[in-house]
């Protein structure tokens, strides 16, 4: 069983190319005692903010320009402080491919859109649980 996890203590980041569906989940980790939540547009701007804000989970859109969630990923593992950092992929495809991708990524958790703060509340608290053992 997971240790208990303090949502109030949590920050987390939201990367997606579309401001309303951050503004949305920003929304929603709001509504579930979320303590504190930065935002970037892309994957580019996604490693930048979680160098600088150190978040303990990251929210990612797979579908983005330039880069897209899967590349962010796979460029936040191969840094020291995105090695153990919980992902959960926001997405509409859950396909096979695109889940195989993600695992081979290490992606801690999938989310189909359109997410639902309960949905959102558990993988958050799963993720975190997980990662800290």
């Amino acid at each position: 069983m997971s240790a208990a996890v303090d949502l109030g203590s949590l920050k987390v980041l939201i990367i997606d190319d579309q401001e309303f569906v951050r503004t949305i989940v920003k929304k929603m980790l709001q509504q579930i005692g979320i303590g504190a939540v930065v935002e970037a547009h892309d994957g580019n701007s996604g490693l930048e903010v979680a160098e600088r804000e150190q978040p303990d989970v990251a929210i990612c859109d797979v579908q983005m320009r330039p880069m897209d969630g899967f590349g962010f990923v796979k460029m936040l593992r191969a840094l020291p402080f995105g090695r153990d950092l919980p992902v959960v992929m926001l997405t509409a495809h859950t396909d096979a491919a695109t889940v195989a991708r993600a695992k081979e990524l290490r992606v801690d958790a999938f989310l189909a859109k359109p997410v639902l703060p309960p949905a959102l509340k558990e993988k958050i608290v799963k993720v975190v649980g997980d990662a800290r053992g």
